[in-house]
C-alpha cells in the first residue's frame, strides 16, 4: 500500500510540473508551423540554408497591413545578402522593402536559431485571400541559386 501511495504522489507531482514548466508557447508553435526551409548545395556541400517564416500567420494582429516574411540565412559565403537577393511571391509581386534585423530587435518570434545566422524582414504589398491560399515565396540569389518556399495550404470543405 505504501508503494502505491509513493507511485501516485510521484505521478501527480510529475503531472503538475509538466503543466507548469513544459507548457508550449502558442506563438512559438505558430512560428514553427509557418516556417519553411530550403538550401543550396554545390559540389555535394551545403553552402546556404534559409528559413522563411510567413509572419502574417504567426501573429495576424501585428502583421496585417502587408505580407511579411522573416528570412533567416545561414551561409558559409560572406556576401551582402540583400544586394544579391531578389524576392517575389505567387502573384509575381516584387518585394517593397527588406532590411536586416539586429539582436537588439529580437523578441519571442523575431530571433535566430543559431548565433551564426543573419535575420531579415521582407515586406510585400497586401494580397487577396485567394493568393494567400496559393502563397509561394521565391528567392533568387545572384550567382548562387534559387529557393522556393511553399506556404500553400489545403482548404478543407465543411462536412456535417
Amino acid at each position: 500500500m505504501k508503494n502505491i501511495f509513493i507511485i501516485l504522489c510521484f505521478l501527480f507531482s510529475g503531472c503538475g510540473i509538466y503543466n507548469k514548466s513544459f507548457k508550449p508557447e502558442v506563438l512559438v508553435e505558430k512560428k514553427m508551423l509557418s516556417s519553411r526551409k530550403d538550401e543550396i548545395i554545390k559540389d555535394d556541400k551545403v553552402i546556404m540554408v534559409v528559413i522563411a517564416t510567413y509572419l502574417n500567420n504567426v501573429n495576424p494582429d501585428v502583421y496585417n497591413t502587408r505580407e511579411y516574411f522573416l528570412i533567416e540565412v545561414f551561409s558559409e559565403i560572406d556576401i551582402p545578402f540583400l544586394d544579391y537577393a531578389r524576392f517575389s511571391i505567387t502573384s509575381s509581386e516584387k518585394f517593397l522593402w527588406a532590411r536586416e534585423l539586429y539582436r537588439d530587435e529580437f523578441d519571442d518570434i523575431i530571433n535566430v536559431s543559431n548565433k551564426w545566422s543573419k535575420l531579415f524582414l521582407i515586406s510585400f504589398n497586401d494580397i487577396d485571400e485567394y493568393d494567400k491560399k496559393n502563397l509561394k515565396l521565391h528567392l533568387h540569389i545572384d550567382n548562387i541559386g534559387d529557393m522556393d518556399f511553399d506556404f500553400t495550404y489545403k482548404v478543407l470543405e465543411m462536412q456535417l
